[in-house]
């Protein structure tokens, strides 16, 4: 018997074991340090409504078709506030699938005391009331019993579609910290590609840059305060956006390094063949612009018959999530997403020699630029440009409701690229000035012996104004009368009859008009009664003062509100005290106000406030609300009245 070989053998055994014992005892003690709460450094938990413990991201992309990701993402959430930072779900398509997903609760001791499997997750449509899409999504309806806990997810996806790379973006939200995050790009095809890296400057972030691996760590980040008013999040987020130059997208090849290249592609492999119409509609259009000789006419003429006919559906079926319907199929069927309906309206204006631009756009209110500095699949949405000689038309598709050559704040004031035949360009959409952003109100008000007050108000909205009211035309006239009820909710026991609109497209002018009728606006002091003559504008919504603002202030959208509200004071009433006229003037914006009477007893009180565009200093912030504060307290200037 070779008792050396069992001894060695026994040696081994041991030596194995320890280090079983060893690798178990410190993944244990790794669980306990990014699972309980005790274990979060006290930096962590300032401003904080939950904290990101560990989260890596793990991408490969192994071929211009072939991409795979693995993420793990442990967060602690602190209050129900932090509850948006747990984000559970994934999404994926026909040509993206995922291949393991799981999520585990663990209590603030880090006792782990729920585990889901991807079985427990529910699959769903991720397209809402979309009616056509093949994007889907596997969502935890997580509901937590206690806080804190922490909250871990892991996923893992693969997808042959590779023309986004998953962002590095270590704390994508305010009030949320960061303990570490860390992000690995693997490339061993070597395919070339564009890091472009935001706001890391100071973070600490330690980064390897080559051709076949990319990867950034990043410790240690406080919570960032919600601050309203401030710029768009890319502007003070970490994040690191990766684009390849070589790329697959549902099947499209593509090879980009710069704009033109982009535009190209797009053009011909999305866009190219797909404008073809029936002869019926191209008749249709040739009758309907007959005589019309002006092409920004026949522009008009051609996107109201468009309007006329069509509906927005949207459409994400394969790579019908980014290439637009064929025109012919538009045309037949009367509805379209974004893409469809801009190709259509493209097709549509080709009939009369009429070129436009296919243009990507961030959109929504608070939405960006294209970055110009990062060539890659942008924007989120799709609107038409025409080009004319004193400037570019703008034509948003999919409302069948706004003028011409009209964008609301879905896609105003912002950089978008336009798609040609010869590549494209960059463009800006329409800046609403605040002179352009203008509300009018002009009303009559009749004071009865009661102190009941009636009369008449006019409203005309104009710009981005226009906007948000020309739609209340369409609404349920219990919601229209309670629509007013809160834009007017300072009035008490207001009541409304007559009701009537005008919407004139042509001008971009929105006028409503209508009777009130207030009771209990009087109020009565010993023997006299105050009256503020400013019945229906006021300012309401007064930000708060911050000890420590770190964000510029940004108004992005300025505006003008002109008020005229004639009072009708009973005969037997006289006006013992009036206010003087008020100019008060700010680097934010003026605000004017008078009264002038006459021997009738009548009243004129004019209002006059405009907010200016434009972005200043953080160190500005207060002065702001100061100003703000100031105008609401000129708006509750009241006046005296009395019985004779």
């Amino acid at each position: 018997m070779n008792f050396t070989g069992l001894l060695m053998s026994g040696k081994r055994q041991i030596i194995s074991a320890i280090f079983v014992l060893k690798v178990v005892f410190f993944s244990a003690l790794f669980a306990q340090e990014i699972h309980s709460l005790q274990a979060i450094e006290p930096d962590l938990l300032m401003n904080a409504n939950a904290v990101i413990r560990y989260s890596s991201k793990s991408v490969e992309l192994k071929s211009e078709d072939q991409i795979s990701v693995s993420e793990t993402t442990v967060i602690t959430v602190l209050n129900k506030k932090g509850l948006v930072a747990i984000q559970p779900w994934v999404f994926y398509d026909n040509d993206t699938f995922v291949e393991f997903l799981e999520a585990q609760i663990y209590d603030k001791n880090g006792e782990r005391v729920r585990r889901f499997v991807e079985k427990d997750f529910q699959d769903v449509s991720a397209s809402g009331s979309r009616l056509y899409s093949d994007n889907r999504l596997k969502l935890l309806d997580f509901t937590p019993a206690f806080y804190p806990f922490t909250f871990e997810l892991k996923v893992d996806w693969r997808s042959s579609s590779t023309g986004f790379i998953p962002h590095w973006v270590p704390n994508p939200f305010t009030g949320v910290s960061v303990a570490q995050s860390k992000y690995v790009l693997k490339n061993p095809s070597k395919i070339p590609l564009e890091p472009r890296t935001y706001n890391l400057e100071g973070t600490g972030v330690n980064s390897i840059i080559s051709d076949q691996l990319i990867s950034y760590e990043i410790k240690n980040l406080p919570a960032i305060k919600q601050e309203e008013m401030g710029p768009h999040y890319s502007e003070f987020l970490p994040m690191v956006k990766i684009a390849p130059s070589r790329f697959v997208l549902k099947g499209k090849r593509a090879n980009i390094t710069n704009w033109k290249d982009f535009g190209l592609w797009q053009y011909r492999q999305l866009l190219n063949g797909r404008r073809e119409l029936p002869q019926s509609t191209i008749a249709k259009v040739n009758s309907l612009v007959l005589g019309v000789e002006d092409p920004k006419k026949k522009a008009q003429i051609i996107y109201e018959y468009m309007q006329s006919r069509t509906r927005y559906v949207n459409v994400q079926i394969g790579i019908g999530g980014w290439q637009p319907s064929l025109a012919s199929e538009v045309d037949k069927l009367g509805y379209g997403d974004c893409k469809g309906l801009t190709n259509y309206t493209m097709a549509l204006l080709e009939t009369q020699g009429i070129e436009s631009y296919y243009t990507l756009v961030d959109s929504g209110p608070y939405g960006n630029d294209i970055d110009e500095d990062f060539v890659a699949l942008q924007g989120n949405h799709v609107i038409l440009t025409i080009p004319f000689d004193d400037g570019n038309v703008f034509l948003e598709c999919t409302d069948q409701n706004l003028p011409f050559n009209f964008l609301g704040t879905h896609t105003d004031d912002r950089k978008v690229f336009a798609v040609s035949s010869e590549g494209g360009q960059m463009l800006r959409t329409h800046e609403y000035s605040p002179s352009e952003n203008e509300s009018t109100r002009v009303a009559t008000v009749r004071l009865k012996e009661t102190l009941e007050l009636s009369g008449e108000i006019e409203q005309i909205s104009k710009g981005l104004r226009y906007y948000y009211r020309y739609e209340i035309e369409h609404e349920p006239k219990d919601d229209i009368d309670l629509r007013y009820k809160k834009d007017w909710s300072h009035l008490n026991s207001l009541r409304l009859s007559d009701i009537s609109f005008n919407n004139n497209k042509k001008e971009v002018v929105f006028a409503e008009s209508m009777m009130f009728e207030i009771d209990g606006y009087v109020s009565k002091v010993g023997s006299r009664f105050l009256l503020n003559p400013n019945v229906f504008n006021r300012i309401k919504n007064i930000p708060y003062k911050s000890a420590r603002r770190d964000q510029m202030l940004e108004i992005r959208r300025g505006y003008t509100d002109v008020d005229q509200v004639t009072w009708h004071i009973p005969p037997n009433f006289d006006a013992e005290s009036i206010f003087e006229p008020i100019h008060y003037q700010t680097k934010f914006g003026t605000y004017e106000a008078k009264i002038e009477m006459d021997l009738s007893n009548k009243l004129i009180y004019r209002r006059t406030f405009t907010l200016n565009s434009g972005r200043f200093p953080n160190s500005d912030f207060n002065e702001y609300v100061d100003f703000i504060k100031n105008v609401a307290r000129y708006d509750r200037s009241s006046i005296v009245i009395s019985r004779k």
